[in-house]
């Protein structure tokens, strides 16, 4: 539920959005990076997920440079 999504300054791509979340129920995100040409980049910070989303929030993403910012 609610993507987000940023390019950095080296053309890829990152989508950010919710998992496990509900009505009055924080959840978690997740996210994953692409590389110019779409394709999944595969290293440890590439993608994930991370608990803690709290109740009616949601992620959001920017990218710093040549890399990428997730807030929530």
């Amino acid at each position: 539920k609610h993507p987000a999504a940023a390019v950095n300054s080296a053309g890829q791509v990152i989508l950010v959005w919710t998992e496990e979340t509900g009505w009055n129920k924080g959840g978690k995100v997740a996210w994953q990076v692409f590389d110019a040409e779409g394709r999944p980049v595969k290293n440890a910070s590439a993608s994930g997920k991370i608990d803690g989303l709290p109740v009616w929030s949601m992620g959001a993403v920017f990218a710093n440079g040549d890399g990428f910012v997730i807030v929530y």
